[in-house]
């Protein structure tokens, strides 16, 4: 069973942007560094969020103007290897 899911982002701007329209929307999310290779630096970020509201924050993500081709979510438990 799922617990959290993550929505990527490009730069931590980007992540902090896309955690203040979740939070308008009263979705809570974790500022987090995802999971990455050692030898892939990377400046990426993402919002850790219950899974049961992958939905709703795809909704107001998507009511916000901000389209599904610049984010992408991973399952937070298939990360941990």
């Amino acid at each position: 069973m799922k617990q959290h899911r993550l929505l990527l982002c490009r730069s931590q701007s980007e992540a902090m942007i896309l955690s203040g329209r979740l939070s308008a929307c009263g979705i809570s999310g974790k500022l987090t560094r995802p999971p990455r290779s050692r030898q892939v630096r990377s400046c990426s970020w993402a919002i850790e969020i219950d899974s049961r509201l992958s939905e709703q924050a795809e909704y107001c993500l998507e009511k916000a103007g901000i389209t599904s081709d610049l984010w992408c979510w991973e399952d937070g438990n298939d990360l941990s290897g």
